[in-house]
């Protein structure tokens, strides 16, 4: 997928902490060519629901869709457009039956950091990191446990609860659950929306730069929230 270098947010990776001592969150992305936000990352793969997808799985309760469905499910939104993602994208669930889920397979790699443009992010919505069939030390993750300015009222349009959220330092994953249980009081389960998902063996951006030029060269970096 053709991506404009237009932003990017630092890449000396700046950390904002979760429950896990090891996993982090911030909200760094890219412009696509198509107008979405998508991941920063060099070098990773991504499957835009469009042309060129890598492939993956995608099991269970979940369908690709394009523009939004009232009742069932919103496109994402890019405030810096003022627009909603106009390509196709994918959404959790399909159908309101159990499993409320859909799981992403990677063909039996494994990768250590996963990005994705979340859509009018629910408190309901989870992401689960999975390998061999088991969560991942620290794994799950709902849409209100991610850190400001991440807000997970469910809102179809705004910033707050459409961002393109990247976790980095994750244990190993070979899979990834995503699950929307339902509103407050066990309403309707739709949905858990999102574009561009992103996956790279490597941990975290800061890594390539330990790679390159070691740690004497980037202990001047100063630790920033990106926002």
């Amino acid at each position: 997928m053709k991506r404009m270098s237009i932003v990017v947010l630092c890449c000396a990776v700046l950390y904002v902490s979760n429950a896990s001592a090891m996993i982090s969150i911030d909200f760094n992305y890219a412009l696509a060519g198509d107008g979405t936000l998508t991941t920063s990352f060099s070098g990773a793969i991504v499957d835009n629901f469009d042309s060129g997808r890598p492939g993956w799985i995608y099991s269970d309760n979940g369908v690709i869709r394009m523009g939004s469905v009232a009742g069932l499910s919103a496109a994402p939104y890019n405030d810096l457009s003022a627009s909603f993602d106009t390509t196709y994208y994918y959404s959790v669930p399909e159908e309101d039956v159990l499993p409320l889920s859909s799981t992403v397979y990677f063909g039996g790699a494994t990768y250590k950091y996963l990005g994705l443009f979340w859509g009018s992010i629910d408190p309901y919505n989870q992401i689960e990191f999975l390998n061999n069939g088991n969560v991942v030390a620290d794994g799950t993750f709902s849409g209100d446990q991610l850190p400001a300015p991440s807000v997970a009222n469910g809102a179809w349009e705004g910033a707050s609860s459409n961002l393109y959220v990247n976790f980095y330092n994750v244990p190993e994953f070979d899979a990834v659950r995503f699950t929307s249980f339902g509103g407050y009081g066990g309403s309707s389960p739709y949905a858990f929306e999102f574009d561009n998902l992103a996956v790279s063996t490597i941990p975290a951006p800061g890594a390539l730069l330990l790679g390159m030029v070691g740690l004497a060269g980037i202990k001047g970096l100063r630790k920033r929230k990106i926002v």
